[in-house]
């Protein structure tokens, strides 16, 4: 809303404000003047004379008639907008005038309705504010000192009490003239803070009416399904992109369980990330939500709010993904399989070729014969690794000393490879509960991966075994050539090596292997500087 729209709507509540207060001033005229009518029927109230009498009905009729005008005037909505302060003093003078007229009627200084007076500066105060209360308790004040001065010097013939002195007629003037600028002042003052803290209310009604549609237009426009509910689960807020994403109209979820329209939720709820999927009418869709705690401003858990997106697909695009990169990874599988195949049945191949012919040396075709069955050893290896890596038998879970197998596969090596320094840092006595048999063939695979890789430099291996809580930490670490940066991401790809005799599977059944004992395998390497294996494995993988 604008300032312009802001200054128009205040200065239509006020002509509004000031309307009502004539209404209610007029009613309290006619009130008023039915009350003196009272009065002067049962108890003749300040009245000396018949004559007097008389003309007090007519006054009273005259504030009948005037009243039934004003409403009139009012109703009809003649008195247009920008006339209406000059309507409203138009009133006020007019009170002044009847009141005083009044007062001479029942006795001037003896008149038991100056206190009128005080109730009109109240009244012009309320509807006018401070200056036009001011300006009504002035021309107040000097008709009604004008009146007392001329009925003492007896200008007027209104008789009083022969007692009273000038010094009596001094001090009801003093007392009636302070007791309107007085109440005039106070009136001004109250009037002018119920103003400000008016004003203070309406521009905040108008925030807050502006903040509370913006609120609403936000919740309504965001594109991500919201409700809230309270402490039990029962839905309370549901905006329109909950009822597209869901099929449900807001009437029909209000008030239910949350759970009737998520499923896959459990009551009470809990905070944090949900996945799963919601049927309406025959159609299925994956909903993502993340629910929190719904807080009153005192800190108090006194609900959920839950935000959640239709990623159905998004879920199809990731099925999708997964299966070419399967169709990938098994076109790729295959195509390493018929490279590692290959070279040994051409050699294979080669050999019977030339024993064929019949008229080579002996011990040329015991060579080729020699060649052969390495080559076919070489076949039946590779076939083994991969039958070992693509249909691993289940874990045969049991305790053992792992720190006894680590130490015997080092001695073993150690006598093999002479030229090769280990260190150990093994902890005695570390028992877990595992596969021992692959836990072999991993520490099997590794070392010997290790060993391969500082055969061609004066080789130092370190192999470490420690226990933290409830999971052992293996280090094997080489000072080898190291592997390439772009290379670390590729090394357990199966059928993946650097070596050239190598068949890429010893680091692939090693995954495997610390896979199958939920654990985990990190490689820290730097080409040049050497590599380092680091596997961490649960104590019970069966706990895991």
């Amino acid at each position: 809303m604008t300032n312009s729209n802001v200054t128009n709507h205040q200065y239509t509540e006020v002509i509004t404000r000031k309307t009502k207060s004539l209404y209610i001033l007029t009613s309290i005229r006619v009130v008023l003047s039915t009350l003196i009518a009272g009065l002067q029927i049962f108890f003749n109230i300040g009245i000396t004379t018949s004559k007097s009498q008389v003309l007090v009905y007519i006054w009273i009729l005259m504030v009948f008639v005037l009243s039934l005008i004003y409403i009139g005037l009012l109703r009809l909505r003649l008195i247009k907008q920008r006339l209406l302060n000059i309507f409203i003093y138009f009133q006020f003078l007019i009170d002044i005038i009847l009141i005083e007229s009044l007062i001479v009627l029942t006795g001037g200084i003896e008149s038991w309705f100056s206190f009128l007076n005080i109730l009109l500066t109240i009244g012009a105060t309320m509807i006018l504010g401070r200056r036009g209360g001011m300006i009504i308790a002035t021309a107040t004040a000097i008709l009604y000192g004008t009146i007392i001065d001329l009925q003492f010097y007896k200008v007027i013939p209104i008789s009083y009490n022969t007692s009273y002195k000038v010094t009596d007629f001094l001090y009801n003037i003093f007392v009636n003239i302070t007791g309107l600028f007085f109440t005039a002042y106070l009136m001004g003052y109250v009037v002018s803070r119920l103003e400000k803290a008016s004003e203070s209310l309406q521009k905040k009604d108008v925030d807050l009416r502006e903040l509370s549609r913006f609120h609403s237009e936000v919740i309504e426009n965001i594109p991500s399904g919201l409700f809230t509910t309270d402490a039990e689960g029962r839905i309370y807020l549901f905006n329109a992109a909950a009822e597209v994403i869901t099929g449900f109209k807001r009437q029909d979820v209000s008030l239910k369980y949350i759970n009737r329209i998520f499923p896959f939720l459990s009551l009470p709820l809990v905070p944090g990330r949900h996945e799963g999927m919601i049927t309406n009418n025959n159609n299925t869709k994956y909903i993502g939500m993340n629910i929190s705690l719904y807080k009153n401003s005192e800190g108090h858990t006194v609900g959920y709010i839950g935000t959640f997106q239709d990623v159905t697909a998004i879920i199809k695009m990731e099925e999708e993904i997964k299966r070419k990169e399967k169709l990938a990874a098994i076109g790729q599988l295959s195509a390493s399989i018929a490279h590692e195949l290959r070279n040994p049945l051409a050699s294979i191949k080669s050999s019977f070729e030339m024993l064929k012919e019949g008229s080579l040396p002996a011990e040329t075709m015991n060579r080729l014969m020699e060649i052969a069955i390495n080559e076919m050893e070489r076949l039946n290896k590779i076939v083994a690794d991969f039958l070992t890596y693509s249909n691993p038998k289940p874990a045969e879970f049991a305790r053992f000393n792992l720190s006894n197998i680590i130490n015997e596969l080092i001695d073993m090596h150690k006598t093999i490879q002479e030229d090769i320094t280990f260190h150990k840092d093994v902890q005695e006595n570390i028992n877990i509960i595992a596969d021992e048999q692959k836990i072999r063939q991993l520490l099997w695979n590794l070392l010997l991966n290790a060993i391969e890789a500082v055969s061609e430099k004066e080789g130092h291996i370190h192999v470490s075994l420690k226990r933290a809580d409830h999971s052992i930490e293996i280090r094997i670490k080489d000072n080898g050539t190291g592997i390439k940066k772009e290379e670390i991401d590729k090394i357990f790809y199966p059928f993946y090596s650097t070596k050239d005799k190598g068949t890429g599977l010893g680091l692939a059944i090693a995954y495997r292997i610390v896979e199958e004992h939920k654990g985990k395998i990190e490689v820290v390497s730097e080409e040049g500087q050497g590599t380092e294996f680091i596997i961490t494995i649960p104590v019970d993988a069966r706990k895991t």
